[in-house]
C-alpha cells in the first residue's frame, strides 16, 4: 500500500504520470480502503477495549482515593489485585499448562523474591496516593524506566538505544516538574508521596528485572511467571494486612458503607484484570510496537481524564511537565518503530503478514502499569 501511494510500483515513464489527478484519486481510494480495513481490524478493536477498560479502572481507583472519606486500605486493595491475578493464572495453568504446577522452569526461590518485590511495589505505589494526587503518581509510575534500565545494564548486561535513554530521561524530568508544581499549589501534597513513589520505582524495577531473568534465562512461560509471582506477592501482602489489622479495619469500614463502595472496589479490580488480559492479547497478536503505541495513548488518556474528572490546582510548572511527557512518549514511539524496522514488522499493518514465534514478545504480567514488553526471544532452558 505504501508503494502504491508513492507511485513506486509504476516503472519508467509511467512514474512521471504519478502526479496527475487520476493517480491521486486512485491513491485516495487505496488509502480509504486501508483505513477502513484498519478501523475494523481485530487489533484496533482490542486496543480500543484496552484503553476503555484501563481508563475506567483508573477513574474508579481515583474515586476510591478522593471520594470515599477515611479510605486508608491501600495494602488491602493491592492484595485483592494480586489474589485475582494469581487465581486467574492458576485457572489458566490447570487448563493449558499443568506442568508448571509441579515442575516450574525457573527456581521457586526466584519467584519468591519477585513476588516480594511485586507486593512492595504494588502496595507502596498505592500508599503514595494518600500523600500526592493521582496524576502525580501516574507520571511517577511512567518514570520507572530509568531504574529498570540501570538494573538491566548492571545485573543482566542489557543494552538500550539512544531513543530509549532519551525517553527515560524525559519521563523523569516530567515527573520532577509535576511533583514540584504540586508542591507549590496542592495543600495536600506531602513529600512522603514522593518517597513512596520512589520506593515503588525501585521495587517495580527489581520486579521487572527478575521477571526478565526468569523469562529469558530459564525460558519460563508467561503463565508460570504470573502464577508464582502473584501468589508469593499475595502471600506477602496478606501477612502485612493481617499483622497490622488493616484487613479487619477494611472489613468494618465497608460493612458500614453503602454497597456501592464495595461494588466500586470489585468493579475496578475486575476491569483492571480485563484490561491487562486485552493488553497481553495485543502483544501476542500484534507485537511489541503495537503495545508501545497503545501504551502511549493509555498514558496520555489517564493523565487527561484524571485532570478533567478530578480537577487539580494549576501550577506554571505543569506545562513543562506535560511537554517532557510528550517528548518522552515521542522518543518511546521512535524506539518502537526502530525495533519494528529492524525486524521488518509494521504496527497495525493493513497487509497480511506471517510472524514467527520469535517475533512475538513476552509480556511480564502482574505489572500495575501494563506495558513491560520483552521483544527478544527467550534463551533455551538451562541444563
Amino acid at each position: 500500500i505504501g508503494a502504491q501511494l508513492r507511485g513506486a510500483d509504476e516503472p519508467g515513464a509511467a512514474r512521471e504520470a504519478a502526479c496527475c489527478p487520476a493517480a491521486w484519486r486512485r491513491r485516495g481510494k487505496v488509502a480509504a480502503r486501508a483505513v477502513a480495513e484498519l478501523a475494523t481490524s481485530r487489533r484496533v478493536t482490542l486496543s480500543a477495549i484496552f484503553l476503555v477498560l484501563m481508563c475506567a479502572a483508573n477513574v474508579l481507583e481515583e474515586f476510591l482515593y478522593t471520594q470515599l472519606p477515611g479510605f486508608d486500605f491501600y495494602w488491602s486493595l493491592a492484595g485483592l489485585e494480586l489474589l485475582v491475578f494469581a487465581s486467574a493464572s492458576l485457572w489458566r495453568a490447570r487448563r493449558s499448562e499443568p506442568r508448571i504446577l509441579t515442575r516450574p522452569a525457573a527456581p521457586v526461590s526466584l519467584y519468591a523474591v519477585t513476588g516480594g518485590s511485586m507486593a512492595l511495589s504494588q502496595s507502596l505505589g498505592k500508599v503514595a496516593n494518600k500523600y500526592v494526587n493521582f496524576t502525580i503518581s501516574t507520571v511517577f509510575k511512567c518514570a520507572k524506566v530509568i531504574p529498570t534500565m540501570l538494573l538491566g545494564v548492571v545485573a543482566l548486561g542489557r543494552t538500550y538505544s539512544a531513543e530509549e535513554v532519551a525517553s527515560a530521561l524525559s519521563m523523569s524530568a516530567s515527573a520532577t516538574f509535576f511533583a514540584l508544581g504540586a508542591a507549590e499549589v496542592d495543600v495536600s501534597f506531602n513529600t512522603l508521596g514522593v518517597l513512596y513513589n520512589t520506593l515503588y520505582l525501585v521495587f517495580q524495577s527489581a520486579q521487572v528485572v527478575l521477571q526478565d531473568y526468569a523469562l529469558r534465562d530459564y525460558a519460563a512461560s508467561v503463565d508460570e511467571s504470573m502464577l508464582y509471582s502473584n501468589f508469593f506477592g499475595f502471600a506477602v501482602v496478606a501477612a502485612v494486612v493481617l499483622a497490622t489489622g488493616e484487613l479487619a479495619a477494611a472489613a468494618l469500614y465497608f460493612a458500614h458503607r453503602s454497597p456501592v463502595a464495595i461494588l466500586v472496589v470489585l468493579t475496578r479490580t475486575f476491569l483492571f484484570y480485563l484490561a491487562v488480559t486485552a493488553y497481553s492479547t495485543i502483544i501476542k497478536e500484534s507485537g511489541g510496537v503495537a503495545a508501545v503505541l497503545v501504551g502511549i495513548f493509555r498514558k496520555i488518556a489517564t493523565v487527561l481524564l484524571s485532570s478533567l474528572i478530578y480537577p487539580k490546582n494549576y501550577s506554571h510548572l505543569y506545562p513543562a511537565g506535560a511537554a517532557c511527557l510528550l517528548l518522552a512518549l515521542a522518543c518511546e514511539l521512535k524506539a518502537g518503530l526502530n525495533k519494528a524496522r529492524a525486524k521488518k514488522l509494521l504496527p497495525f499493518s493493513a497487509l497480511p503478514s506471517k510472524t514467527s514465534s520469535n517475533d512475538v514478545p513476552h509480556w511480564r504480567g502482574g505489572d500495575a502499569e501494563p506495558g513491560t514488553v520483552d521483544d527478544k526471544p527467550p534463551a533455551p532452558n538451562r541444563p
